[in-house]
């Protein structure tokens, strides 16, 4: 079996110079998680005009690696409970859609925008739950969100 290629970060590791430096947070940073949990009480819904904020806030030049998105196996939802995952600049930076139904477990992003998205510190330092359309309905429920995210 004869050696393929080699990654770039790879290949910069193995050649370190002033002109090939790594980024701390892409090669050698630490892996920090928030997590939080969304209640949608019985008399509202999270429809797509609204949003929940989740976790705290996340330092400028972090880069999101993972979010992970469920709902106890025992609690009640509507019938279009679909969410996106995003923050204040999209939306739907980490996920266009998924089902928040009982005992369900996304693993995100699910949109390649936000895989290793590097936050900026404008719009995007915190993370959002929001209705993924019209007549998304989202109730009586508690969201559970984990957020890994790298820094130095």
């Amino acid at each position: 079996m004869a050696k393929y290629g080699e990654g770039t970060n790879y290949a910069k590791a193995q050649d370190p110079s002033s002109t090939n430096l790594l980024d701390p947070g892409i090669f050698s940073g630490k892996v920090r998680i928030m997590q939080d949990v969304a209640v949608v009480s019985a008399s509202s819904n999270l429809n797509s005009q609204d949003y929940i904020v989740v976790g705290g806030q996340l330092p400028t030049g972090s880069q999101v690696v993972q979010i992970i998105v469920g709902a106890p196996g025992t609690t009640a939802l509507g019938t279009q409970n679909d969410l996106k995952v995003g923050d204040e600049g999209d939306d739907d930076r980490y996920s266009t859609g998924v089902q928040v139904s009982s005992a369900a477990i996304h693993f995100l992003p699910g949109v390649s925008g936000g895989m290793n998205y590097t936050v900026t510190g404008t719009t995007d330092n915190y993370i959002r739950l929001k209705g993924a359309n019209d007549g998304a309905r989202v109730s009586t429920n508690s969201i559970k969100v984990s957020i890994f995210y790298i820094v130095e």
